[in-house]
């Protein structure tokens, strides 16, 4: 290994430029090569983390399937990463994406186990790096010096999330065995494709099939290992729960355990007040997370599920449309065409939704809906394509 550092000198190099943006750093620690680049190319990619391997740890970018450098003799990827939110409010901060982390080869992937896997190889030891992007929409390349460095971290998966990881990673290594994806790729294998990789709960693919997929963290459990590192809160490692295979036997469980009592009812024994307009959505993060505290990340959190809780009247007539979140316009504005890249876009192509169902009967109050079962629920890549994208590409 060429790139050989101790965790003292790794943690003089970062607390060396700490408080200082990316532009100060690159300037400081590279002549401002870095950014120089931007100005002939203002849509360059990747600008932060040339800086942070260029600038902090002094080595070039490379592209290999094997780990970046070497700390006290352990193979470790280095991975610089956006966060959105308030800089002086540490709670506040998620990530702004997934974080990409290997080629799919499927020659390769057929012949190794996970634990030989050259996504293993890259996660095993992680070199997290943190800045603030800090605006509300894109910006070119050369407006990133002026976001904040915000810290670092060697993170190691808990033992509870390495296995729902090696989970997601098999159901792509089973698809490649089921199908004959050697030597061709067709429709029908992208059909098959986009429909596995679904039921991954941490992992993600992107892009299509045929475009040559890359696995990558979720953007929620991103999230969950930087509310972890920034602040107080601590992950579940109780959740035995690695598949939606396990969750779905999990919910069915719950659902008969539950099912045909009242909110009310069900409130009370599990302690929580049931005049809130929102005890529907609590009561079913009890069920989901009976062991995980106020101050935990649960599994509803990292794997990106969305729960919206569904009131129907007894003639199946619904209570109200269902809501997701506000358009941000501004994106669209800057999307460059391509609405694939939306936040709008992704939220419905990354979360699993999970509803919880309720039965109204007449102008009852909330606490008297009894609770008739759980719904998980996906968008397929060809509903995304042929409904969604048309939409969002009118706005």
């Amino acid at each position: 290994m060429e790139h050989q550092y101790t965790s003292t000198e790794i943690k003089e190099r970062f607390d060396e430029v700490s408080g200082k943006t990316l532009g100060q750093i690159d300037e400081e620690k590279n002549n401002g090569r870095d950014f120089q680049r931007t100005i002939e190319n203002p849509k360059i990619t990747g600008i932060a983390g040339d800086v942070i391997e260029h600038s902090i740890l002094g080595y070039g970018s490379d592209t290999k399937q094997e780990a970046d450098i070497e700390i006290d003799g352990k193979q470790v990827e280095v991975k610089t990463t956006g966060l959105t939110g308030e800089l002086d409010n540490p709670e506040s901060y998620k990530a702004k994406e997934r974080i990409t982390i290997t080629n799919i080869s499927p020659h390769k992937l057929v012949k190794e186990t996970f634990e030989t896997s050259s996504l293993w190889n890259k996660l095993e030891n992680t070199l997290l790096v943190y800045y603030l992007y800090d605006s509300k929409k894109p910006v070119k390349a050369a407006e990133y010096a002026n976001f904040p460095y915000l810290g670092y971290q060697l993170h190691e998966f808990p033992e509870a999330d390495l296995k729902t990881i090696m989970n997601d990673w098999k159901i792509i290594q089973d698809f490649c065995l089921a199908q004959d994806v050697i030597d061709k790729k067709n429709e029908a294998q992208a059909k098959a494709y986009s429909a596995a990789k679904k039921s991954m709960m941490y992992l993600e693919t992107a892009p299509g099939w045929k475009n040559g997929p890359r696995f990558a963290l979720k953007q929620s459990y991103v999230t969950s290992i930087i509310k972890e590192h920034f602040t107080n809160q601590n992950i579940d490692e109780e959740n035995n729960i690695s598949s939606y295979a396990e969750l779905d036997a999990f919910l069915s469980a719950n659902s008969k355990k539950y099912q045909g009592r009242r909110v009310g009812e069900i409130a009370k024994e599990l302690g929580i007040a049931s005049s809130s307009k929102a005890v529907a959505s609590k009561l079913i993060r009890h069920i989901l997370e009976p062991n995980t505290g106020e101050d935990e990340v649960g599994i509803v959190e990292k794997s990106g599920m969305v729960i919206k809780a569904r009131t129907m009247y007894s003639d199946g007539r619904k209570k109200e449309d269902c809501k997701f979140f506000t358009l941000d316009f501004d994106e669209f504005r800057n999307a460059d065409g391509d609405v694939t890249e939306t936040e709008a876009y992704r939220y419905f192509d990354n979360n699993q939704f999970i509803f919880p169902i309720f039965k109204k009967e007449g102008k009852a109050k909330t606490q008297d809906d009894t609770f008739v079962g759980f719904k998980r629920f996906s968008f397929s890549e060809e509903y995304l394509e042929e409904h969604l994208k048309p939409v969002l590409q009118q706005i």
